[in-house]
């Protein structure tokens, strides 16, 4: 590319994110009734499928406040979908059924995530409330929610084993009432004053319930590989879940272990398949008390 041409690309993409921001800054402004608005985007590894943004302006009051916002383009949904295949094809190839699919426009993709937080938050599980979604041009969306404080769990040193007990008991409330995450990893669950689930992925709608309940439950229990050992995991899991929906999700491990936002070797894998396959109570398997 000649040193014209590249300054040209360089300008153009300038444009187009000024044009974005100012997207942002109108619909905060009419929607929201905020003033000196400033977008600051979220550094989040995990997030491949839009731009994390914390939107911070003055009320009506003159109160400082902060939203969380999402924006979303055409161009994700080919990251999504490629993701989205890939994830198929290991299926295939492995004799198991395809169960992911994409939503077809930007629009599509803030609506589920919108309709999806608001399905999590009137169960009472903590999420990010969601406030709206709206466009910014024909191609580009932006989902505003809560802002909350708290940061994703693949930043946090140390878990209890009462957040995974609480997490997990979230998790069998959304599944009881027909809510699939789709997407859970350590970056889709954040610890502040509690543990919340958010963000969410997109299963095929013919997907039976036995298997999104699986796959769901095998990304969490892999999700806290970094915090507690596989036993304890298990057995926590055990305390909301059957063995038979834990050897279910045991079918789904090696397709999480492919993933690229969930990280554990094969050695953890062996022990986490024996585990969830064994029909022996564990440690930490008890019946919680005072759980939902």
């Amino acid at each position: 590319m000649s040193d014209d041409a590249e300054g040209q690309h360089i300008r153009a993409h300038r444009e187009f994110f000024r044009d974005v921001l100012e997207g942002v800054h109108k619909v905060m402004a009419e929607r929201f009734r905020l003033s000196d608005v400033t977008i600051r985007p979220i550094g989040s590894g995990g997030s491949r499928l839009s731009i994390p943004v914390v939107i911070q302006g003055s009320n009506e009051k003159g109160q400082e406040v902060r939203y969380f916002g999402k924006i979303m383009g055409s161009s994700d949904l080919l990251t999504a979908r490629t993701i989205q295949f890939f994830k198929n094809v290991f299926l295939q190839v492995n004799s198991m059924d395809p169960m992911f699919e994409v939503t077809k426009s930007a629009e599509d993709m803030a609506r589920h995530q919108h309709e999806m937080l608001v399905a999590i938050n009137k169960l009472g599980i903590p999420t990010a409330k969601p406030y709206g979604f709206y466009p910014l041009n024909a191609d580009i969306w932006l989902l505003v929610a809560e802002y909350l404080d708290a940061h994703p769990i693949s930043s946090i040193e140390d878990l209890s084993s009462e957040n995974l007990d609480a997490v997990f008991g979230y998790l069998k409330r959304m599944h009881d009432n027909g809510i699939f995450h789709g997407d859970i990893k350590p970056d889709n669950l954040m610890l502040g004053d509690v543990v919340y689930i958010v963000d969410v992925g997109h299963f095929m709608k013919d997907v039976p319930t036995a298997q999104k309940k699986a796959y769901d439950l095998a990304c969490q229990i892999a999700s806290f590989l970094d915090y507690l050992p596989p036993d304890e995991i298990v057995g926590i899991a055990r305390r909301h879940y059957s063995g038979k929906e834990l050897q279910a999700a045991a079918e789904y491990i090696d397709l999480v272990q492919s993933r690229m936002d969930i990280n554990f070797d094969d050695e953890t894998k062996k022990s986490l398949l024996r585990l969830m396959r064994s029909k022996t109570r564990l440690r930490g398997s008890k019946k919680s008390l005072g759980r939902s």
